[in-house]
Protein backbone atom coordinates (compact mmCIF):
# COMPACT_ATOMS: atom_id res chain seq x y z
CA UNK A 1 0.00 0.00 0.00
CA UNK A 2 1.38 3.23 -0.92
CA UNK A 3 0.89 6.02 1.97
CA UNK A 4 -1.18 8.98 1.07
CA UNK A 5 -1.60 10.47 4.60
CA UNK A 6 0.78 10.63 7.57
CA UNK A 7 -0.36 12.08 10.96
CA UNK A 8 2.38 13.15 13.25
CA UNK A 9 1.05 13.06 16.84
CA UNK A 10 2.59 15.50 19.20
CA UNK A 11 4.39 17.77 17.24
CA UNK A 12 7.00 18.71 19.65
CA UNK A 13 11.03 19.19 18.60
CA UNK A 14 11.16 15.43 16.65
CA UNK A 15 7.12 15.54 15.47
CA UNK A 16 8.31 19.16 14.04
CA UNK A 17 11.48 17.74 12.14
CA UNK A 18 9.82 15.22 10.91
CA UNK A 19 7.48 17.33 9.51
CA UNK A 20 9.45 19.53 8.36
CA UNK A 21 12.22 17.13 6.45
CA UNK A 22 8.60 15.46 4.95
CA UNK A 23 7.74 18.20 3.37
CA UNK A 24 11.48 19.52 2.16
CA UNK A 25 11.46 16.20 0.75
CA UNK A 26 8.89 17.12 -1.79
CA UNK A 27 6.66 13.78 -0.99
CA UNK A 28 3.16 14.88 -1.90
CA UNK A 29 2.06 13.32 1.53
CA UNK A 30 -0.81 14.45 3.11
CA UNK A 31 0.06 15.70 6.49
CA UNK A 32 -0.94 16.05 9.50
CA UNK A 33 -0.11 17.15 12.82
CA UNK A 34 -1.62 17.38 16.31
CA UNK A 35 -0.07 19.68 19.24
CA UNK A 36 -1.68 21.06 22.59
CA UNK A 37 -0.48 24.42 22.30
CA UNK A 38 -1.55 26.82 19.66
CA UNK A 39 2.02 28.24 18.93
CA UNK A 40 2.91 24.89 17.76
CA UNK A 41 0.10 24.21 15.84
CA UNK A 42 0.81 27.32 14.22
CA UNK A 43 4.23 26.40 13.38
CA UNK A 44 3.26 22.78 12.19
CA UNK A 45 0.51 25.02 9.92
CA UNK A 46 2.96 27.24 8.32
CA UNK A 47 5.90 24.00 7.91
CA UNK A 48 2.75 22.33 5.53
CA UNK A 49 0.74 20.28 7.90
CA UNK A 50 -2.54 20.97 8.64
CA UNK A 51 -2.93 21.00 12.65
CA UNK A 52 -5.47 20.52 15.21
CA UNK A 53 -5.76 19.44 18.54
CA UNK A 54 -8.26 16.33 17.95
CA UNK A 55 -5.99 13.43 17.99
CA UNK A 56 -8.53 10.91 16.98
CA UNK A 57 -9.51 13.09 13.74
CA UNK A 58 -5.97 12.84 12.81
CA UNK A 59 -5.44 9.45 13.13
CA UNK A 60 -8.68 8.86 11.33
CA UNK A 61 -7.12 10.53 8.60
CA UNK A 62 -3.60 9.11 8.15
CA UNK A 63 -2.45 6.11 6.51
CA UNK A 64 0.57 5.52 8.46
CA UNK A 65 0.35 7.96 12.34
CA UNK A 66 3.69 8.25 13.99
CA UNK A 67 3.98 9.01 17.85
CA UNK A 68 5.61 11.21 18.85
CA UNK A 69 3.95 12.85 22.15
CA UNK A 70 6.70 12.35 25.70
CA UNK A 71 6.52 8.98 27.40
CA UNK A 72 4.22 9.67 30.21
CA UNK A 73 1.42 10.79 27.46
CA UNK A 74 1.44 7.92 25.50
CA UNK A 75 -0.86 5.69 27.87
CA UNK A 76 -3.76 9.05 27.51
CA UNK A 77 -2.86 9.81 23.68
CA UNK A 78 -3.66 6.02 23.02
CA UNK A 79 -6.40 5.56 24.71
CA UNK A 80 -8.06 8.32 23.36
CA UNK A 81 -7.36 7.40 20.04
CA UNK A 82 -7.02 3.58 20.32
CA UNK A 83 -11.02 2.95 18.04
CA UNK A 84 -9.27 4.62 15.22
CA UNK A 85 -5.89 2.51 14.77
CA UNK A 86 -7.92 -0.34 14.14
CA UNK A 87 -5.97 -1.46 11.08
CA UNK A 88 -3.60 1.20 11.06
CA UNK A 89 0.48 1.76 10.83
CA UNK A 90 1.81 3.20 14.06
CA UNK A 91 4.91 3.62 14.52
CA UNK A 92 6.00 5.29 18.31
CA UNK A 93 8.87 7.30 19.07
CA UNK A 94 8.54 7.41 22.76
CA UNK A 95 11.32 6.98 24.40
CA UNK A 96 11.63 3.64 26.43
CA UNK A 97 7.86 2.63 26.08
CA UNK A 98 7.84 -0.98 25.06
CA UNK A 99 5.93 -2.25 21.75
CA UNK A 100 4.06 -4.89 24.47
CA UNK A 101 2.58 -2.11 26.13
CA UNK A 102 1.41 -0.12 23.27
CA UNK A 103 -0.11 -2.85 21.78
CA UNK A 104 -1.94 -3.53 25.13
CA UNK A 105 -3.84 -0.03 24.42
CA UNK A 106 -4.03 -0.35 20.54
CA UNK A 107 -4.58 -3.84 20.18
CA UNK A 108 -5.81 -3.20 16.03
CA UNK A 109 -2.88 -1.64 15.37
CA UNK A 110 -0.22 -2.78 13.59
CA UNK A 111 2.39 -1.83 15.96
CA UNK A 112 6.24 -0.16 15.85
CA UNK A 113 8.93 1.00 18.00
CA UNK A 114 11.21 3.29 16.57
CA UNK A 115 14.45 5.48 17.02
CA UNK A 116 15.33 8.71 15.09
CA UNK A 117 17.29 12.10 15.68
CA UNK A 118 16.46 15.53 14.40
CA UNK A 119 18.54 15.68 11.61
CA UNK A 120 15.52 13.68 9.78
CA UNK A 121 14.91 17.64 9.09
CA UNK A 122 17.25 17.95 6.55
CA UNK A 123 17.61 14.58 5.01
CA UNK A 124 20.02 13.16 7.06
CA UNK A 125 18.26 11.36 10.10
CA UNK A 126 19.50 7.67 11.51
CA UNK A 127 16.27 5.46 12.09
CA UNK A 128 15.80 2.14 13.66
CA UNK A 129 12.61 0.68 14.01
CA UNK A 130 11.70 -2.54 15.45
CA UNK A 131 8.39 -4.60 13.89
CA UNK A 132 5.95 -4.87 17.09
CA UNK A 133 2.82 -6.57 17.72
CA UNK A 134 0.73 -6.73 14.68
CA UNK A 135 3.17 -5.12 12.24
CA UNK A 136 2.85 -6.98 8.97
CA UNK A 137 5.00 -6.40 5.68
CA UNK A 138 2.39 -3.76 4.36
CA UNK A 139 3.43 -1.71 7.66
CA UNK A 140 6.63 -2.70 8.05
CA UNK A 141 7.07 -1.03 3.93
CA UNK A 142 4.80 2.07 4.72
CA UNK A 143 7.05 2.68 7.81
CA UNK A 144 10.36 2.25 5.67
CA UNK A 145 9.04 4.07 2.80
CA UNK A 146 8.30 7.38 4.90
CA UNK A 147 11.21 7.36 7.34
CA UNK A 148 13.62 6.35 4.27
CA UNK A 149 12.62 10.06 2.70
CA UNK A 150 13.92 11.31 5.91
CA UNK A 151 17.57 9.25 5.98
CA UNK A 152 18.68 6.24 6.63
CA UNK A 153 16.63 3.07 8.46
CA UNK A 154 17.21 -0.02 9.86
CA UNK A 155 15.02 -2.99 11.47
CA UNK A 156 16.58 -3.82 14.87
CA UNK A 157 15.36 -5.72 17.58
CA UNK A 158 13.26 -4.18 20.16
CA UNK A 159 15.87 -4.95 23.05
CA UNK A 160 18.90 -2.33 21.22
CA UNK A 161 16.11 0.69 21.12
CA UNK A 162 17.19 2.03 25.08
CA UNK A 163 21.12 2.22 23.96
CA UNK A 164 19.96 3.98 20.30
CA UNK A 165 17.87 6.26 22.29
CA UNK A 166 21.14 7.42 23.83
CA UNK A 167 23.45 6.98 20.84
CA UNK A 168 21.33 7.77 18.21
CA UNK A 169 18.65 10.64 19.60
CA UNK A 170 20.99 12.61 21.76
CA UNK A 171 23.89 12.19 19.69
CA UNK A 172 23.56 15.28 17.89
CA UNK A 173 23.70 16.77 21.25
CA UNK A 174 27.10 15.53 22.01
CA UNK A 175 28.15 16.40 18.73
CA UNK A 176 27.29 19.68 19.14
CA UNK A 177 29.00 19.73 22.08
CA UNK A 178 32.25 18.34 20.49
CA UNK A 179 31.76 20.90 17.60
CA UNK A 180 31.36 23.94 20.15
CA UNK A 181 34.71 23.16 22.17
CA UNK A 182 36.72 22.27 18.72
CA UNK A 183 35.89 26.18 17.44
CA UNK A 184 36.32 27.46 20.95
CA UNK A 185 39.55 25.90 20.68
CA UNK A 186 40.19 27.72 17.20
CA UNK A 187 38.73 31.01 18.41
CA UNK A 188 40.94 30.77 21.76
CA UNK A 189 44.22 30.08 18.72
CA UNK A 190 43.18 33.65 16.79
CA UNK A 191 40.39 32.33 14.24
CA UNK A 192 37.36 34.46 13.65
CA UNK A 193 34.16 32.88 14.91
CA UNK A 194 32.41 32.32 11.85
CA UNK A 195 35.69 30.60 10.26
CA UNK A 196 36.11 28.57 12.97
CA UNK A 197 32.61 26.89 13.26
CA UNK A 198 32.82 26.16 9.15
CA UNK A 199 36.40 24.33 9.74
CA UNK A 200 35.21 22.15 12.19
CA UNK A 201 31.88 21.62 10.91
CA UNK A 202 33.12 20.64 7.40
CA UNK A 203 35.93 18.53 8.75
CA UNK A 204 33.18 16.87 11.03
CA UNK A 205 31.04 15.77 7.71
CA UNK A 206 34.30 15.06 5.60
CA UNK A 207 35.37 12.62 8.36
CA UNK A 208 31.97 11.16 8.28
CA UNK A 209 31.55 10.74 5.10
CA UNK A 210 35.09 9.28 4.47
CA UNK A 211 34.73 7.18 7.26
CA UNK A 212 31.06 5.88 5.56
CA UNK A 213 32.39 5.50 1.75
CA UNK A 214 35.91 4.33 2.39
CA UNK A 215 34.83 2.16 5.14
CA UNK A 216 37.63 2.87 7.29
CA UNK A 217 37.79 2.44 11.02
CA UNK A 218 38.36 5.74 13.19
CA UNK A 219 41.51 4.54 13.76
CA UNK A 220 42.94 4.14 10.77
CA UNK A 221 41.67 7.42 9.25
CA UNK A 222 43.01 9.16 12.72
CA UNK A 223 46.76 7.19 11.83
CA UNK A 224 46.67 8.52 8.53
CA UNK A 225 46.57 12.40 9.76
CA UNK A 226 49.20 11.63 12.30
CA UNK A 227 52.94 12.40 11.39
CA UNK A 228 55.84 11.86 13.69
CA UNK A 229 56.45 14.93 16.02
CA UNK A 230 53.44 16.62 14.33
CA UNK A 231 50.99 18.89 15.65
CA UNK A 232 48.46 15.99 15.12
CA UNK A 233 49.61 13.72 17.89
CA UNK A 234 50.43 16.43 20.47
CA UNK A 235 46.57 17.49 20.19
CA UNK A 236 45.82 13.60 20.49
CA UNK A 237 47.83 13.13 23.34
CA UNK A 238 46.26 15.63 25.39
CA UNK A 239 42.89 14.66 24.25
CA UNK A 240 44.13 11.21 25.38
CA UNK A 241 45.15 12.00 28.46
CA UNK A 242 42.30 13.78 29.50
CA UNK A 243 40.02 10.87 29.30
CA UNK A 244 38.24 12.10 26.11
CA UNK A 245 37.41 8.31 25.00
CA UNK A 246 35.95 7.17 28.14
CA UNK A 247 33.92 10.84 28.74
CA UNK A 248 31.83 10.42 25.45
CA UNK A 249 31.47 6.34 26.32
CA UNK A 250 29.85 7.41 29.89
CA UNK A 251 27.73 10.15 28.30
CA UNK A 252 26.29 7.08 26.21
CA UNK A 253 26.23 4.72 29.31
CA UNK A 254 24.40 7.47 31.22
CA UNK A 255 21.97 8.27 28.46
CA UNK A 256 21.06 4.40 28.16
CA UNK A 257 20.62 4.27 32.20
CA UNK A 258 17.79 7.45 31.82
CA UNK A 259 16.34 5.80 28.80
CA UNK A 260 16.11 2.07 30.98
CA UNK A 261 14.74 4.46 34.36
CA UNK A 262 11.71 5.38 32.29
CA UNK A 263 10.72 2.11 31.27
CA UNK A 264 10.67 1.64 34.88
CA UNK A 265 9.04 4.31 35.93
CA UNK A 266 6.35 3.98 33.03
CA UNK A 267 5.59 0.10 34.27
CA UNK A 268 1.98 -0.49 33.86
CA UNK A 269 1.20 -0.56 37.72
CA UNK A 270 2.64 3.39 37.81
CA UNK A 271 0.63 4.86 34.73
Amino acid sequence: MTVRSVAIIGAGTIGRAILRGLVRSGTGLRLIATARSEASLEEARRAGAEASRDNAWAVREADLVILTVKPRSVAGVLREVSAGLEGKALVSLAAAVPSSFIASLAPKAKVMRGMTNVNVEVGHGFTTLSAGPGADAEARAMAEEVFGRLGVVEWVDEEYLDALTALSGSAPAFIAEIVDALALGGIAAGLPRELAYRAVLHAMLGTARSLLEKGWSPHQLRDMVLTPAGTTIRGVMVLQGNGLKRTLMESVLEATRRAREIREELSPGKL
